[in-house]
């Protein structure tokens, strides 16, 4: 398992909703230019919250570092195992 360089916080216990509506999110490759010339240097996970929610800005999480986006994957993966874990493999292509 990939550690992170922060703390985390993990919760098997069930929490209540919160949310009523569902955001769309966009991952994105980010380069250090405008024109995306220079090769990319961080992974952005972005957060668009749907019209009407106090007009919130989009929430962008970014990675800078291959072992904080593999930690994110795994603990994403561990979760998904843990509240379905009858789904199907994932097939990446």
């Amino acid at each position: 398992m990939i550690k992170p360089k922060g703390s985390v916080e993990r919760y098997t216990s069930p929490k209540p909703a919160t949310l009523s509506f569902e955001p769309q999110f966009e991952i994105a490759a980010w380069s250090p230019d405008s024109g995306g010339k220079l090769p990319p240097e961080q992974v952005h996970f972005i957060i668009h919250w749907p019209a009407g929610l106090n007009d919130l800005p989009p929430m962008a999480i970014r990675f800078k570092g291959p072992d904080t986006l593999g930690f994110f994957i795994e603990e994403l993966n561990r979760y998904r195992n843990l509240v379905w874990p009858g789904a199907e493999a994932v097939d990446i292509k």
